[in-house]
């Protein structure tokens, strides 16, 4: 494992939303763990007059509390600073240079320099071009790296991701750029190779020969929780299935790669990504569904809005060793559960009517299960259906690092694997973007569904035509007192 080394990081929308929630709760968790590296230091970019204690009470806040947390606090106020600048002025960011030049100076070495822009996309174009300045971008691979850590979204359609590709290709090395997609980041996503690949019981089954269709789901039980700008111009198909849940798809059905590194597994990554089909746009009315919540136009305070709050989708996959197996995905929000998970149904083309089922749950209670079939104990002769599983909760590695944690830590190694590339991002822009033209037209149907609900009717309707259901409401996976879901 890679030596971290003497890094400082600089944080672009230190008081927004994904900061508080995510971001600095995980430099929390990080620094309590000892996973720090000597030395690591913050400077936290704001323009509101905020103050090195204004960004402890956040992460006191969105924390749990023992004993220890006044101690980690005060280890984190130590590394941390504020800088105070607008960051849509280029003229100021001579005040991070000199920020960052003055650590080092204070340090008495070179440091390496981790930007993370959790920032809206419409300030990319100053910000990224900004940075890309030789004042601040200064980039000696084995002396002193600068690396860029970029949320999603990657564009808004495909001309719009090429376009925000060229500018970085124009400002950094393609080693500096590190595309955030923290569900790759998940422990159990992170499982889904190794569970494949290390497991000879899977190795010759995991084909079209052995598996009839492959199920995605991503659902939420909360709204858009105030998050309206940002939602309505998204919607739930460029939100998730555009992004996280296609890089789940891959993880399921790329080719074995060469060798765990991280050229290999982009490699295979990027050629599945590139052999997924999306309906033919004859069929999109009948192979997608796109949904609004009853609330959401009074939620958002836009009685016109065509923004879907639920989607789904049914995919192809044009490779010999996926051909003629179907892909369901849905995502959605205001729903009776959250819930991420992918299941594999693996069938007997003698016996139809007899599956096993392997779920792998992303969220909440991760966890990996396979459904068997057993003879009845006792003198019956009949048979039942029994789950064998392994859940990380209560298990010797539940106490496992969160996404972002995993996020800062791969970041400061300089490892890109959990990282979405270039092909990676325009193929699922290619994917989805045929479907997002399609529901532009005013014809469209929009499928309104309850709050709490499991989505719309039409999407039962999508996969009961090929005589299967939504899987999620047969597991009780890792789900405790080990409760049925039900729609």
């Amino acid at each position: 494992m890679k030596k971290l080394d003497h890094t400082v990081l600089v944080i672009f929308g230190s008081t927004g939303d994904l900061a508080r929630r995510k971001l600095l709760p995980a430099l929390f968790h990080l620094e309590k763990a000892g996973e720090l590296p000597e030395g690591f230091r913050v400077i936290a970019v704001s323009r509101r007059g905020t103050t090195v204690e204004d960004i402890i009470l956040l992460i006191r806040t969105h924390v749990l509390k023992s004993k220890d947390d006044e101690q980690i606090l005060t280890a984190l106020h130590d590394r941390t600073s504020v800088l105070d600048m607008e960051i849509d002025k280029p003229e100021q960011y001579t005040r991070l240079a000199s920020a960052l030049e003055n650590l080092e100076v204070d340090a008495g070495h070179l440091m390496n320099h981790l930007f993370y822009l959790a920032i809206p996309a419409l300030l990319f174009d100053t910000v990224i071009n900004r940075l890309g300045q030789p004042d601040i971008n200064v980039h000696k691979p084995g002396k002193q790296e600068s690396r860029f850590l970029i949320e999603k979204p990657f564009g808004f359609s495909l001309e719009s991701a090429k376009n925000l590709i060229t500018m970085l290709g124009k400002c950094f090395e393609p080693s500096q750029i590190y595309r955030i997609d923290h569900y790759l980041a998940k422990e159990t996503a992170q499982n889904i190779l190794a569970f494949r690949f290390e497991n000879p019981l899977f190795c010759g089954a995991w084909n079209k020969e052995h598996i009839s269709h492959i199920m995605i789901t991503a659902i939420e039980s909360i709204g858009i929780e105030g998050r309206t700008a940002f939602y309505d111009s998204m919607g739930a198909m460029r939100d998730l299935i555009q992004s996280h849940l296609l890089q789940l798809l891959a993880l399921v059905t790329m080719k074995k790669p060469a060798s765990m590194t991280e050229a290999d597994i982009h490699r295979e990554k990027e050629a599945i990504l590139s052999r997924i089909r999306p309906p033919k746009p004859e069929n999109i009315s009948e192979e997608t569904v796109r949904g609004q919540y009853r609330t959401y136009r009074t939620e958002t305070g836009k009685p016109d809005s065509m923004t879907e709050t639920f989607a789904a989708i049914r995919l192809s996959i044009d490779d010999e060793n996926w051909q003629g197996v179907p892909v369901f995905i849905r995502t959605g929000k205001a729903l009776a559960e959250k819930i991420t998970e992918v299941t594999i149904v693996f069938s007997d083309p003698c016996k139809p009517d007899r599956n096993n089922l392997l779920t792998i749950r992303i969220q909440p209670n991760e966890g990996i299960a396979i459904d068997l079939r057993i003879k009845k104990p006792g003198f019956d002769t009949g048979f039942e259906d029994v789950q064998l599983d392994f859940c990380y909760t209560g298990s010797t590695i539940a106490d496992h690092p969160e996404a972002y944690e995993r996020v800062l830590v791969d970041a400061m190694r300089g490892d890109r694997t959990l990282f979405a590339s270039d092909a990676e991002v325009l193929s699922c822009w290619e994917i989805t973007e045929p479907v997002l033209e399609a529901w532009k037209k005013p014809n469209f149907p929009m499928h309104w569904y309850e709050l709490g609900s499991w989505g719309p009717q039409a999407a039962e309707q999508l996969v009961q035509k090929e005589g299967i259901v939504w899987l999620t409401d047969a597991h009780t996976l890792c789900t405790p007192p080990h409760k049925k879901l039900s729609h």
